[in-house]
């Protein structure tokens, strides 16, 4: 498999490669000695078939329950700044499912040579307004987010 660190090529050539920012949050977590359970489907690995067919909210589950000396986190694994219109639409709904409390959602945006960069929906929501929408050409909106 190759290796692809862009936000910029195909769904085609995405599933050919080694997701590198799963690879990295990964490391990056076995480094700390924190408890990293799979929870999300793995599309490289093709757990799930026709997973396309899935209600968007079930292929939308978050990758990882992550537990660390500061508590439980419920992660979403990112390896570009680009953020999908149709996600951002669904975040609310991510933040009543899946967050708790004790147990928050957080996105982790994963990039070669650096630490995981972590920000809760309302964060992500807040820079998505900061961001204008661009258009890949598939026709899916997306805005490259500054983080």
């Amino acid at each position: 498999m190759a290796i692809l660190d862009s936000g910029s090529n195909t769904y085609q050539e995405r599933q050919t490669s080694v997701n590198v920012a799963e690879f990295l949050f990964e490391y990056y977590c076995a480094e700390k000695e924190y408890k990293l359970t799979r929870i999300g489907f793995d599309e490289k690995n093709k757990n799930v078939d026709d997973f396309f067919k899935l209600n968007k909210f079930l292929r939308n589950i978050p990758d990882y329950i992550v537990n660390t000396p500061k508590g439980t986190f419920v992660v979403n694994v990112k390896g570009t700044g680009n953020f999908k219109e149709k996600e951002i639409d669904m975040l609310p709904y991510f933040k009543q499912w899946y967050s708790t409390e004790q147990a928050p959602l957080i996105y982790a945006f994963c990039f070669t040579g650096k630490d995981p960069i972590l920000v809760y929906p309302d964060k992500l929501i807040e820079l998505w307004g900061k961001s204008t929408n661009k258009q890949w050409p598939d026709g899916v909106v997306y805005r490259h987010l500054e983080l």
